[in-house]
């Protein structure tokens, strides 16, 4: 797996983009659509995944969301969950949304009973909204995005790999050792002493 196309084209969402995501919620009508797309941004789930949730898997009182890990094989392949946290805030909205309380269980209809091609026009109009177009204008972009956040911000890549649901550490490096304009928040650091070197 890979962060650029052949032709060396960004497949994530820079950290501008991923922002310009989130406020372009508000172009969905739907507060289910929103909820759907909001839960891709917070936790970097494929979109399968997604639509796979049911109240049984939304922890309201730990602010979390245990997901179904889809890609996994062999003896784990549709036994493995995942729990992500998510922000407070989130949860609650995602909760009042959908009707859900704390505690809730024995609920087997899914949060979001559409298909995965809705699901893709749900994302594809978020988009086109935030002004994001090109090979990253997708739900991987969004989940791409979302692993280079985490690593930016320093989370253990152990961590980074548990919650993509990653089979192997490898595939989580990738975010780890990216090459593009989000290396400027890294070399940062090291400009503020060369301005005032120059200028003192």
């Amino acid at each position: 797996m890979t962060l650029f196309t052949q032709q060396g084209e960004r497949k994530y969402l820079s950290s501008g983009e991923r922002e310009r995501f989130l406020r372009a919620l508000d172009v969905l009508e739907s507060p289910e659509d929103r909820s759907f797309c909001e839960t891709l941004y917070w936790t970097g789930c494929r979109p399968s995944e997604a639509l796979a949730l049911t109240p049984r898997h939304i922890d309201i009182e730990n602010a979390a969301i245990v997901i179904r890990s889809l890609k996994k094989r062999g003896e784990h392949k549709g036994r493995h969950f995942r729990t992500v946290p998510v922000p407070r805030d989130f949860i609650e909205r995602l909760a009042a949304v959908h009707g859900l309380e704390p505690g809730s269980r024995g609920f087997e209809a899914p949060l979001w009973p559409f298909s995965r091609t809705t699901a893709w026009k749900r994302i594809r109009v978020v988009m086109i909204e935030a002004g994001i177009s090109g090979p990253m204008a997708c739900a991987k972009g969004l989940r791409h995005a979302y692993g280079i956040h985490a690593a930016l911000n320093s989370v253990p890549e152990t961590r980074i790999k548990k919650w993509l649901g990653h089979a192997h550490l490898a595939t989580t490096e990738i975010y780890l050792d990216m090459a593009a304009p989000e290396d400027r928040l890294i070399a940062a650091r090291m400009w503020p002493s060369r301005l005032m070197a120059a200028t003192g």
